[in-house]
């Protein structure tokens, strides 16, 4: 359940109330997360070079910086937006967002398995797309695009010590779980589902947008299929915070396999966690993955809320909504 929007803000106003602070955000995020990177390149020689410039910076000594660079900007880019959206377009911003509820653990257990059942469909997935009918250029091109991304990484995820594990889980699992549901659920996929009232085209629609953000080629439909898994757990619940821990563990169970499966002092290599599954078992997955969906939809029947449906709160009066009809407002405030 939503809260409808405030000072006539139609759906069109929110979109771009939404899109400008993210643009605003990739902005100031871009500029301000450059700031611990100072002193990190060398101009002189490199000619303002893109491809120099990156090569001075993934060292490993570079690794804090490129943390703490990361930190200020998916959280300009992906937290600040949609919270100063809800401030500015709903009452209560994050409730609105899905920062409500308790859980228990039925629930976290459940959404832990459904994404330990996704792995497999979004390993055949990545594999799928390979075998599509590219040409060799156009696969070259998305491979390098790919060393590219896991160049970065293993810079970002260098892990020598047991605190660097920790430190990777903060900024390389936590807060981009946290950060990426506010905005693509609590926000855009929430938006879509109270604009287009059908549930199904607001989470295909969010889940492509997740994707895309992501830059991957051959990536695409795994992250579109991890989109819409989260999608589908935010629309049964509404609850921000099952798909943040669902998001978490995704990421971490990534990162822990890269931090076991590298010696000390070890180039971290993020290839390795590019399972190759055929597609049989992918298809298996898929089908264990509706399953617990169904076991969870049973579990969440009794819920009093639903993400998309706009209705005032409980106790709740707001006689100035733009969205309802005078009638509608008088029945529900006398």
């Amino acid at each position: 359940m939503a809260h409808l929007a405030t000072n006539r803000f139609n759906y069109w106003a929110q979109l771009g109330v939404l899109a400008a602070f993210c643009g605003a955000g990739l902005i100031i995020g871009g500029m301000a997360s450059f700031i611990p990177l100072i002193g990190k390149i060398d101009f002189f020689h490199t000619k303002n070079n893109a491809q120099q410039i990156m090569d001075q910076l993934l060292v490993p000594e570079n690794a804090v910086a490129l943390r703490i660079s990361q930190f200020i900007s998916t959280t300009f880019l992906f937290f600040l937006p949609p919270v100063l959206y809800a401030r500015l377009c709903h009452v209560k911003a994050f409730t609105h967002l899905g920062f409500k509820h308790s859980i228990n653990l039925q629930q976290v257990g459940l959404v832990l398995l459904i994404m330990l059942a996704s792995l497999p469909a979004v390993g055949a997935l990545q594999q799928l797309t390979e075998m599509l009918p590219w040409s060799k250029a156009t696969l070259l091109q998305f491979k390098n695009a790919e060393a590219a991304y896991n160049k970065q990484i293993a810079v970002i995820a260098r892990m020598d010590t047991v605190w660097d594990y920790i430190s990777s889980l903060i900024v390389i699992a936590l807060l981009p779980a946290l950060f990426e549901e506010t905005l693509f659920r609590g926000a855009i996929q929430n938006l879509f589902s109270r604009w287009f009232k059908m549930p199904l085209v607001a989470i295909v629609a969010t889940a492509i947008i997740f994707s895309a953000v992501h830059g991957s080629y051959l990536g695409f439909l795994s992250r579109f299929a991890l989109g819409a898994v989260l999608g589908y757990m935010f629309y049964l619940t509404g609850n921000i915070w099952l798909n943040i821990i669902a998001h978490f563990f995704n990421n971490a169970l990534a990162l822990t396999y890269l931090y076991f499966s590298t010696k000390p002092g070890e180039k971290i290599d993020p290839s390795k966690i590019e399972d190759q599954y055929p597609l049989w078992i992918g298809l298996v997955s898929i089908a264990v993955v509706v399953g617990l969906f169904m076991f969870f939809i049973n579990l969440n029947k009794n819920k009093d809320d639903q993400p998309g449906e706009e209705v005032l709160m409980t106790g709740y009066n707001f006689n100035n909504n733009p969205f309802l009809n005078n009638t509608f407002n008088q029945e529900h405030n006398n």
